[in-house]
């Protein structure tokens, strides 16, 4: 299933399928720009994500081909949303410019990500 931001066609979220017996467990990609004009299709999918009754999100990073600041706090205020409700937010294979922003803005140190390698 896509999800796409109605009005900003430079970020695609794609829902992933997760694996049986994971019923709070959502997967999102997140591919192209994340920035202050698309920041709000990956807030829409979240909270798509969560009025379906998922609390644990997974966000795959690996397509993000540019992410400035208001895109990195995005991230921090959909994790604070998901733990809010109980539960979390895991980042997986954050690209080249997302893993350069969240050192750089020190958030590496707030936000969960996967170690390498892993898909789920």
């Amino acid at each position: 299933m896509l999800v796409k931001a109605p009005t900003d066609r430079r970020v695609r979220i794609e829902r992933w399928p997760v694996p049986a017996g994971s019923p709070t467990l959502a997967k999102l990609a997140v591919v192209g720009t994340l920035d202050d004009d698309s920041a709000s299709g990956l807030c829409d999918a979240t909270a798509a994500v969560m009025a379906g009754g998922k609390r644990h999100l997974r966000l795959d990073l690996s397509g993000v081909t540019s992410c400035d600041t208001a895109g990195l706090y995005t991230l921090l205020g959909v994790q604070s949303a998901l733990r809010s409700m109980g539960g979390g937010l895991v980042l997986l294979r954050p690209s080249l410019p997302v893993h350069a922003g969240l050192r750089a803005a020190r958030l590496h140190l707030r936000l969960v990500i996967a170690p390498p390698g892993s898909v789920m």
